[in-house]
């Protein structure tokens, strides 16, 4: 396995709004979820802003690669020369990623494995930040609602670690395209490619479910979680909950927060699937306290 490690985690949020508050904007009845998840995070902060704030934590050890990770920015580039100005890592070479919406993370961390073992770079700085399109605040599904904001961590070989961390073992990316699928077909795609995933993951570390203590999925509505909880054969007293009530759903940054928000109560050894999902894909992390 080439395991990678995450460690000095920084947050930068939006200000807390009431969900309650979109109800003419939602189009539905947004009640159930308003109970579920009282509030939302929205930023007026440029998205590289908030990137750099997050960043700080992490550069008590200078970086040779910065990951940026963003969706919906409207100018990478530009986000990217700025940011890497802030941070005073202008000589530092970066990347950007998108095109799974969500499910931005796996990939991500894929990419950053293959790096680091093949040579060629000792710490990646990853910085994932994206914000809701306007008039898109709440999920097509109903699963959430859109928060802004970034998060960022230092990634590096278990050779570099520095302080307490999470050790990611592998890494599984399932896809299938399911453009004009009706939703009971895109539903049953998706939990074939959890299944599938996970079954990769497991396979690839040599563990079983249960040496896991714990799952955890982006912040959907709790419901939506136990759900999914139950299609990927966990039951249901397994799921780790993360600050969903209070953050809402912060695209590919979810697991992140949900990490460092639990950090002080795991305990070394304690080992997590976590998922993270994009419309056609589904992504499957082992991770571990270390």
């Amino acid at each position: 396995m080439s395991t990678i490690h995450l460690s000095s985690f920084g947050h930068a949020r939006g200000e807390p709004q009431p969900v309650a508050s979109l109800a003419d904007l939602a189009g539905t009845d947004i009640a159930p979820l308003a109970e579920e998840i009282p509030q939302y995070r929205a930023s007026d902060q440029a998205l590289w802003e908030l990137a750099a704030t997050s960043c700080e934590p992490a550069l008590a050890a200078r970086p040779d690669l910065l990951l940026y990770v963003s969706e919906n920015d409207p100018d990478t580039a530009g986000s990217l020369a700025a940011l890497a100005g802030r941070l005073g890592l202008s000589g530092v070479p970066h990347l950007a990623l998108s095109g799974n919406d969500c499910g931005n993370l796996g990939p991500a961390l894929s990419v950053i494995t293959a790096l680091l073992h093949g040579g060629g770079h000792d710490r990646v700085l990853l910085v994932l930040a994206d914000r809701a399109v306007a008039g898109q605040r709440v999920m097509a599904n109903g699963m959430s609602v859109f928060s802004d904001g970034a998060t960022a961590c230092l990634v590096t070989r278990p050779d570099d670690k520095s302080g307490p961390c999470f050790a990611v073992h592998a890494v599984s990316t399932r896809v299938h395209v399911t453009s004009g699928a009706d939703r009971d077909t895109a539903v049953l795609s998706t939990i074939r490619l959890a299944q599938d995933s996970v079954a990769d993951v497991l396979r690839a570390t040599g563990h079983a479910r249960d040496d896991h203590r714990y799952i955890v999925f982006p912040n959907y509505r709790p419901a939506s979680q136990l759900f999914l909880t139950a299609a990927t054969g966990f039951p249901q007293d397994r799921l780790l909950l993360g600050p969903v009530g209070d953050q809402a759903h912060c695209f590919s940054a979810d697991l992140f927060h949900t990490l460092d928000h639990h950090a002080d109560t795991l305990r070394p050894g304690d080992r997590l699937l976590a998922a993270v999902i994009g419309p056609h894909s589904w992504s499957t992390l082992s991770v571990e306290r270390r």
